[in-house]
């Protein structure tokens, strides 16, 4: 998993202020589309047969995705639920090191991308030169966040996070340097999910955060 920080337009941040987490530390990504039903139009005549009978299409809004954290990358979370860092042995932007989060009342306003990475297995896992395979799935712009349930107990915890999608940006990919789509191809403002076949790899998992370099 890839979370890159957006600003308020879905842009991705570069240099300072930036934030690029990449980690294997989640369960599960789940995604539910939601859509707009289409108005129905029935009427029948004086002697009640059908007249009219037609309904729209559905609209397609956003995505709701829920995402449940076993391993808790501390400013990959606190960026996702909007929550202050709270920070050991002097500014986190020196030689501080971010060991926990502060969650206050408000609205949510962080925005993400957040891109994952499946190996394909079976007797498709590689292409014909012997590569192997991913699915690479893409939510360009994401936030609207809100915290799941977490229950302490003498058991695992997992951090659950349920977000919404917006139409991406159209510097997104650009701003990234977007490898895993096909040569040529760009994403749309009104694009929220972008699914790919690719042969090249998943960025190297990373135990810090980093700064997004423009591409």
């Amino acid at each position: 998993m890839r979370i890159i920080a957006l600003d308020v337009c879905g842009v991705p941040i570069t240099g300072t202020g930036s934030l690029v987490v990449v980690t294997k530390g989640f369960v599960q990504v789940t995604q539910e589309p939601q859509y707009q039903e289409g108005e129905e139009f029935f009427e029948r005549t004086a002697d009640g047969t059908p007249c009219v009978n037609q309904r729209d299409d559905p609209t397609l809004t956003r995505m709701q995705l829920t995402i449940d954290f076993c391993e808790v990358n501390v400013l990959g979370a606190s960026w996702l639920i909007s929550a202050r860092n709270l920070v050991s042995g002097g500014p986190i932007t020196g030689t501080g090191t971010a060991t926990g989060f502060a969650v206050a009342e408000g609205n949510p306003v962080n925005r993400f991308s957040l891109e994952v990475w499946q190996e394909v297995a079976g007797s498709g896992a590689c292409d014909a030169e012997g590569n192997q395979r991913f699915i690479y799935n893409a939510w360009p712009n994401v936030g609207a966040s809100q915290l799941g349930e977490y229950t302490i107990e003498n058991g695992r915890s997992t951090l659950q996070v349920i977000s919404e999608t917006r139409g991406a940006s159209a510097v997104w990919d650009t701003l990234i340097g977007e490898p895993w789509l096909p040569d040529g191809e760009f994403v749309d403002t009104d694009e929220h999910w972008l699914w790919n076949v690719t042969t090249e790899p998943p960025p190297t998992i990373q135990c810090n955060s980093t700064e997004l370099t423009p591409a």
